[in-house]
């Protein structure tokens, strides 16, 4: 199979316009697209990889990137590519149910970045759940679309089957290459070949306005916000409506399911002006249809449906409007919509609200080789539109899936619309001659302009900085902690929260495009010092250079000063902070660097603690941070503080494990488990891309990790997983590297739970007059109850010594 090098060609207009919705969509994985097969066997690793590898080999949108240069969105189709596949494997999944493990591992793997200007723009996953199996496709719709999957998996079936065989990939001829499609997309363009058309559109939609389903919640329109998907399973009587109806007007499935859809919303009050956005496949040719690439395209299909307009005459209009369609289909929509007037751009919006496509027997017959597979619902968790809705044929009828904005609409709605929907499509099938105005419809609908649902947003109780702030910041707090604050003072972890709510918290205000500071927020955890944040208050540094030192509490007594373990933040010492008395000044460092020694990061924060006033009376740390305090109290250059180890390794240095990072990664996941009072020992993952047991892959174990949380019912983001995970790797290499011989002549307590007594000596070897203790507790339940009550206590008398020795 002869794999070459292309010249770029420029983009169709369908793929520039969404490489530009990519760039601005709020969530990037909105354009992915998963087919998510259940498998009821496993399949031959070694056969898939070499026929993935023909695949990628023999189709050049597998190998293309889109890129923009010289103002100019461009297709750059690369030569030989290698690839492989990724596994993710949990071997038992323990008390969460296997089922939903899947679903939420395919969630993320689909959400894991497929970026245009780097090929492939595709993979293969292989999930293990217990006995369970999955075979994960995702592609970036910029390169492919739902009829070129259907392609992909037919010709991935055959290869493999092919490989299991013994005998070589070989298909019938040369696939023809996208390029060339797309130059004849811009041929069309610059010769006046669509002309005709775009007139016809143009005419057609002159005053449009888009319809919209009443929102239910306050979400802002845009493409790649929070989704959800819906399937639904029409009635029987509804499948037999559409197909009376289908056969009396000599109309297609996928004309009757328009029509209805437009009663419904003319019904529901979007009045008599209807338009909905139809994907259309746009491949009327056998070459077309054996293209693999992206030609699908949009088509705004407007109604006129009154009160006293027949079933069947809706059912005709669109059935006509239809043929209308495929003759025009081929003008690009991004192409209309620019050549509309700038008033009915207006209307429209730059997204269409409702999509509706007919994905007829997509999805049906698939397998891979003697292996069958089923296709189970979208794992996207991102919203296109405010409704994206694709209807096929099954064994039994018709079924419809739904991707809907979530932050706009409750599912309550969609399976409102549905229901009507169904409900049309019956009594209409029954009595074909009804009029449109004896339905009734539970759906609310509108043009788009019209007034709009108030927001569901508790008002502060006193006044804030700007309502916009506050309606972020609530609304992000119920996502979080199921409700939205009582007030402006609330303590957020008073009320429930833990340190991962709060990344989760200040995940979900940064991916709304503000920032929080979240370490600073800590010390008080209020919504109203998170609207001040949001608002740009003064305490934030203007010239961009943060502190690394964050205060957890003022007082006038004792300052003791505390280190962040591996991965950690100064968050992690809230309960200790609790148990300390009320009057000690807790100070802490937090890591703004990328440092990555032990003694870069004690220079960065001594420096900023100097800066900040003074060497404390007490320096510590748990675990990694206690050699990070160590190395601080040996850089001082006047009066050294008192040294506070809890449970932390002397430093020694040790080598490295065969494996370090999915070793460091397996300690990284109980620590997040841990930390969310989660079972240290919950299902632990297995991932890798290629073959062997050394391959591991960062991005899959992180999104194992984050779909295993919320099986568990505690969501962390898969984001800020990695930026923990990221952080953690980068310290734990930094612990494995110190080596600092003493002595350093400081007064000090050593706190141990897991260290051996052979540690306690060469920490003792390595400073002053050293107290040692004992807690009956295990290395990450130092800074937790029961044991930090104890070790508060011990902290407080070794204070006490300290104090009574220098007077």
């Amino acid at each position: 199979m002869r794999v070459t090098n292309v010249e770029p060609v420029p983009a169709t207009p369908m793929q520039e316009s969404l490489w530009w919705l990519h760039q601005r969509a709020r969530n990037r994985s909105v354009y992915h697209l998963t087919w998510r097969m259940l498998l009821d066997r496993p399949l031959d690793e070694a056969a898939l990889r070499v026929a993935w590898q023909a695949m990628v080999d023999r189709h050049e949108a597998l190998r293309t990137s889109v890129v923009r240069r010289d103002e100019t969105v461009t297709l750059a189709v690369a030569g030989p590519m290698p690839v492989d596949l990724g596994h993710v494997e949990i071997s038992d999944p323990g008390p969460v149910d296997a089922a939903t493990l899947l679903r939420l591992i395919a969630e993320e793997v689909h959400a894991l970045p497929l970026e245009p200007d780097r090929a492939p723009l595709a993979r293969l996953t292989l999930v293990r759940v217990g006995d369970r199996r999955e075979v994960l496709l995702t592609v970036h719709h910029v390169v492919l679309d739902g009829w070129a999957v259907q392609l992909l998996v037919g010709e991935l079936s055959a290869a493999y089957a092919a490989v299991q065989r013994g005998e070589p990939v070989s298909f019938p001829g040369e696939p023809a290459p996208f390029s060339g499609y797309a130059r004849q997309q811009a041929a069309a363009r610059a010769d006046g070949g669509w002309d005709k058309s775009l007139a016809y559109w143009c005419e057609t939609l002159d005053g449009v306005t888009a319809t919209v389903l009443e929102p239910d919640l306050s979400g802002e329109a845009v493409s790649g916000a929070p989704g959800a998907i819906l399937r639904y399973g029409f009635s029987t009587e509804a499948a037999a409506g559409l197909a009376a109806l289908a056969k009396a007007s000599f109309a297609t499935p996928f004309a009757v399911l328009l029509a209805a859809m437009q009663i419904v919303l003319a019904r529901a009050g979007a009045g008599s002006d209807v338009s909905i956005g139809v994907v259309t496949a746009n491949r009327m040719t056998a070459s077309d249809q054996a293209l693999m690439g992206y030609t699908a395209n949009l088509c705004l299909m407007r109604a006129s449906v009154a009160g006293g307009d027949t079933v069947a005459q809706v059912v005709g209009n669109a059935r006509d409007a239809m043929w209308q369609m495929l003759v025009h289909q081929a003008v690009p929509y991004p192409v209309v919509f620019q050549a509309l007037p700038e008033a009915t751009r207006t209307a429209l919006g730059d997204t269409t609200p409702l999509l509706l496509s007919y994905l007829g027997p997509i999805g049906a017959d698939l397998g891979f080789g003697e292996v069958p597979a089923t296709l189970l619902p979208s794992p996207n968790r991102a919203a296109r539109a405010d409704l994206a809705m694709s209807a096929w044929e099954v064994a039994d009828g018709y079924a419809i899936e739904v991707e809907y904005h979530s932050g706009r609409y409750r599912e309550s709605s969609v399976l409102a619309l549905l229901h009507d929907l169904d409900a049309v499509l019956a009594d209409g099938g029954a009595e074909p001659k009804r009029t449109i105005g004896s339905f009734e419809v539970a759906s609310r609908a509108r043009g788009r302009g019209a007034a709009t649902s108030p927001a569901e947003v508790h008002e502060p109780a006193g006044e804030l900085p700007g309502s916009a702030g506050w309606r972020t910041v609530a609304a992000a707090w119920a996502q979080v902690l199921g409700q939205p604050p009582q007030g402006p003072d609330v303590d957020f972890f008073a009320v429930g929260g833990n340190s991962l709510g709060a990344l989760r918290l200040a995940g979900l205000l940064d991916g709304d495009g503000t920032g929080v500071d979240l370490v600073r927020w800590l010390a008080e955890a209020t919504p109203r010092r998170l609207v001040e944040q949001l608002a740009g208050d003064p305490a934030r540094d203007p010239a961009g250079t943060e502190s690394t030192l964050v205060t957890l509490r003022e007082g006038p007594g004792t300052h003791l000063h505390l280190v962040h373990g591996a991965g950690g933040s100064p968050n992690d010492y809230q309960e200790l902070v609790r148990a300390l008395p009320e009057s000690w000044r807790i100070t802490a460092s937090r890591d703004t660097t990328e440092s990555t020694t032990v003694p870069d990061l004690a220079r960065r924060y001594l420096a900023d603690l100097v800066a900040a006033g003074g060497p404390p009376d007490l320096m510590g740390g748990w675990s990694f941070g206690g050699q990070i305090a160590y190395q601080m109290v040996a850089d001082q250059a006047g009066p050294r503080s008192a040294l506070v180890v809890l449970d932390a390794t002397p430093p020694t240095g040790y080598a490295l494990p065969p494996d370090p990072r999915r070793t460091w990664f397996d300690t990284f996941s109980g620590v997040i488990h841990r930390s969310l009072r989660l079972p240290p020992d919950m299902p632990a993952s297995h991932t890798a891309v290629g073959a062997g047991d050394t391959s591991f892959d960062e991005s899959l174990a992180i999104a194992a990790l984050a779909a295993g949380l919320a099986a568990a019912g505690q969501p962390v983001p898969a984001t800020l997983l990695g930026q923990r995970w990221r952080v953690y790797e980068r310290h734990a290499r930094a612990n494995a590297a110190y080596v600092h011989p003493g002595p350093v002549d400081v007064p000090a307590l050593v706190v141990g739970a897991d260290l051996l007594d052979v540690q306690l000596t060469q920490w003792s070897q390595r400073l002053g007059a050293t107290e040692t203790r004992r807690v009956a507790a295990e290395h990450f339940e130092v800074l937790r109850a029961p044991a930090v009550p104890e070790v508060a206590a011990a902290i407080f008398a070794f204070a006490r010594v300290v104090t009574a020795r220098n007077r």
